[in-house]
């Protein structure tokens, strides 16, 4: 993405943030580093207003903090922040998928599966993360719960997806498969025993990523075959 100028105002913000996160997970940025606003516009050939809108999200993520009167800059990340990330994130999505399957209409179905299917055709683990997000927010929607979308989307818990799939040990076959066993569920409307296999998905995650953390001796980033030489 060096020297890309961003020019689709729809996406914007999005690929402002997706490109932040690369530099993060390559290496570029370590933490501790400042995240400078002017330069990652004048990088990207942008205004500094959606890079500002861009590093605020990372930082409701967690993965930049805001300190007054400094600026924006890369966490360091602890086991501990790992940990509480992504056993919220279980707690949410295992309820989203337990009210998902009671409330979930043919129509929502349908799409689901559609997904799906784009996401067995998925060529690379960018295009699978894309996928990944837009299956768990949809059925996010499809639980029906204004209260559970709101803080789902405010803790932007699905953007550690793209970490997640730097470290796993499955294949994209094999997390596809995954997300066609919580659609089967859904589609049959076993509530809790969806609700159940969501938590163990989302779980495993961050036990992955605690596994790969505590490896590194707490070091979590570069993660693998992505330094700096390899990055976009």
């Amino acid at each position: 993405m060096k020297g890309t100028c961003i020019t689709e105002k729809a996406t914007l913000r999005k690929e402002i943030r997706a490109y932040i996160q690369d530099q993060i997970v390559s290496g570029r940025f370590q933490a501790g580093d400042r995240i400078v606003e002017t330069q990652l516009a004048k990088e990207l050939h942008v205004s500094q207003a959606p890079v500002r809108e861009a590093i605020l999200e990372l930082a409701a993520m967690g993965i930049l903090e805001e300190r007054p009167y400094s600026g924006s800059f890369v966490r360091s990340l602890t086991l501990e922040d790992i940990e509480d990330i992504y056993n919220t994130r279980a707690f949410l999505d295992e309820y989203a998928a337990r009210q998902a399957a009671r409330k979930i209409t043919p129509e929502q179905l349908a799409k689901l599966r559609e997904l799906l299917q784009e996401m067995d055709e998925a060529g690379n683990p960018r295009d699978f993360v894309e996928k990944d997000m837009a299956f768990h927010a949809m059925v996010v929607e499809a639980a029906g719960s204004p209260s559970l979308s709101r803080v789902w989307e405010s803790l932007r818990l699905a953007e550690w997806t793209g970490l997640s799939a730097a470290v796993t040990r499955n294949t994209l076959p094999e997390l596809a498969e995954q997300h066609w066993q919580i659609y089967r569920l859904l589609e049959t409307h076993a509530d809790h025993t969806a609700g159940a296999y969501m938590f163990l998905h989302i779980k495993n995650f961050g036990d992955e990523l605690k596994l790969y953390f505590a490896q590194r001796d707490g070091s979590i980033l570069p993660l693998p075959g992505r330094g700096p030489e390899t990055a976009d």
